[in-house]
């Protein structure tokens, strides 16, 4: 079955949201900024300009309490943090697994939908790719500073934190949830769902 799970957290993980129903449909915009310019003998020609911000848009049912699929969170708790997220205006890191999107987007819009007689609240959640502050004076037209290549070694440890689970640690350095055997099975874990806090995973 070709399901994409979809991970969402604020504060370097602090607070994060995982949707426990799959979402029915994400739209996942990649646009160029192209121009269409002018000749002076006449016509136009389209000019390459870059590429430009990613858009994502989620479609899913935050499942009420006495639904098979609630997980323990309200969708009014659930909703009241994705708001308290896009007011704030600092990135939510966005995670699709078998995607490429693993990145800091800003949350554009929240729309939520209530049916007569469905307790289960629908949500649409569109975000926008975010750049960072050398990505920004470029465009302003200043000099930003050399970016330079992110020259770690990849991470190859981690400690659990509570609220940990080897889907969260799987999506976060894997960039895939599925992948969380690999996690398991590399360090012996028996019952993934009994995660001790403190130990170190290695990854």
């Amino acid at each position: 079955m070709n399901t994409r799970t979809v991970l969402l957290w604020h504060s370097n993980g602090e607070e994060r949201i995982y949707f426990t129903v799959n979402p029915a449909e994400i739209n996942i915009s990649r646009p160029n900024q192209n121009r269409v310019l002018s000749l002076a003998m006449g016509g136009t020609v389209n000019a390459w300009g870059g590429r430009g911000l990613r858009e994502v848009t989620i479609k899913t049912f935050l499942p009420c309490e006495g639904s098979p699929f609630y997980a323990g969170q309200p969708p009014e708790a659930l909703i009241a943090m994705l708001k308290r997220w896009q007011d704030s205006g600092d990135p939510v890191r966005l995670i699709v697994s078998k995607s490429d999107v693993n990145d800091a987007f800003l949350i554009e819009n929240l729309t939520e939908a209530f049916r007569e007689g469905d307790r289960d609240v629908g949500l649409s959640v569109t975000l926008r790719e975010y750049k960072f502050k050398s990505a920004l004076a470029a465009l302003a037209g200043g000099t930003a500073a050399p970016v330079r290549a992110d020259e770690r070694p990849p991470q190859k440890s981690y400690t659990v934190v509570k609220g940990d689970t080897l889907w969260d640690i799987a999506c976060r350095f894997y960039g895939d949830g599925s992948r969380w055997g690999e996690i398991a099975k590399k360090n012996g874990v028996s019952n993934p769902r009994n995660l001790q806090i403190g130990r170190t995973l290695t990854l």
